[in-house]
């Protein structure tokens, strides 16, 4: 089993996509903005080896394929193509199973510790491949093709009426079901739907926004880290490895960004929601709340800066998230650590639509 985020990134505490289709084509992404492509330079300097390793030096050197795809998406906000296919050239060769999804954890020599896959891991990775359209990019899109055929075979299962749910990982199967909301990115299914020409994506973009506003109650909660799906119901739990309780934490504060950047209203209408209940200063920064959003934990992490940044704009607050952004990347430069400085760049990246665009 995958441990949860807090079990493996003890240090990430510091004391902070959306689809347009035109007559099937997908709209062009704008420029990064300048911070944006600092923020990215920034985690390729200090996180990616020259061989193509995504480090997370802040927690002892190891390897985790969500990093290996971040690192990729990154490189592209960067425009760094070269980095791109370094980083995939290593992942392939050392974290690719059999079956085409990923091993989730390695030691910093890329020896394995964890051969389980993650399914956010294997999904980026495939999306970071999708948008490699260089000329002869068709071993890519083999590789793409392959990986996102692996997540919804083997990472994936169905409500009762046949749309597909992305769980945690195959471990997660066995029902009832658990998932990790935070793995569910709406447009970057749609995305992968479009490109792969696998219609169950797009199904499992539009499951996973009505499982969110479930869970929330319409966006007046907050999203928990992990959950359980017991048929078409689902229920906020406790991490399952036992290292935190019902809580949005480090992996749920993904889902303000996915959601604020999607571009249909469900998505959005979320995010401002969920505004409501981060809006208040002593939140907007701490690495975990309960879903109604007193702290749970102080401390401070870029992340869920960029989150309230993301719900901020989706709520009009562009005074707000502006300031938020600000502060994440003060904190990221302050206190650097892998998890802050990858989703600064990410993050900044979707927000500014210089990864898609609607």
């Amino acid at each position: 089993m995958r441990l949860g985020r807090s079990a493996i990134a003890l240090g990430l505490g510091v004391g902070l996509t959306v689809t347009a289709c035109h007559g099937g084509e997908t709209a062009a992404p704008r420029p990064p903005s300048p911070s944006t492509k600092d923020a990215a330079n920034r985690f390729l300097a200090r996180y990616v080896a020259e061989d193509g390793r995504v480090l997370r030096r802040d927690q002892g050197g190891d390897i985790v394929s969500e990093g290996q795809a971040l690192g990729m998406l990154i490189a592209q906000v960067a425009g760094r193509p070269d980095a791109v296919r370094t980083i995939w050239t290593w992942t392939k060769r050392h974290l690719q199973r059999p079956d085409g999804l990923l091993a989730f954890h390695a030691k910093s020599d890329g020896s394995l510790i964890d051969n389980e896959s993650a399914a956010d891991a294997d999904t980026l990775a495939a999306y970071a491949l999708l948008r490699d359209r260089r000329a002869g990019a068709a071993g890519l899109r083999r590789d793409r093709d392959r990986l996102a055929s692996a997540v919804m075979t083997q990472e994936a299962t169905t409500l009762p009426n046949g749309a597909p749910v992305i769980l945690a990982g195959p471990w997660a199967r066995t029902p009832p079901a658990i998932v990790d909301p935070s793995y569910w990115m709406p447009s970057v299914f749609r995305e992968l739907a479009t490109m792969t020409h696998d219609a169950r994506w797009s199904r499992a973009a539009v499951a996973s926004l009505s499982l969110v506003d479930q869970v929330t109650d319409g966006g007046r909660r907050l999203p928990p880290d992990w959950a359980r799906l017991d048929g078409s119901r689902l229920a906020a739990i406790p991490a399952p490895s036992g290292s935190a309780g019902v809580q949005y934490g480090l992996d749920a504060a993904r889902l303000p960004v996915w959601f604020a950047t999607d571009c249909f209203p469900d998505g959005i209408r979320l995010a401002r929601r969920w505004w409501d209940v981060l809006a208040t200063s002593d939140r907007t920064a701490a690495i975990a709340l309960s879903l109604d959003g007193h702290v749970a934990d102080a401390a401070v992490n870029p992340l869920p800066l960029v989150a309230g940044a993301a719900a901020a704009k989706a709520a009009g607050d562009q005074r707000s998230s502006a300031q938020l952004r600000t502060q994440a990347a003060t904190l990221a430069e302050r206190a650097p650590t892998y998890y802050g400085d990858a989703w600064l760049a990410l993050g900044g990246a979707l927000l500014d639509q210089s990864l898609t665009t609607c």
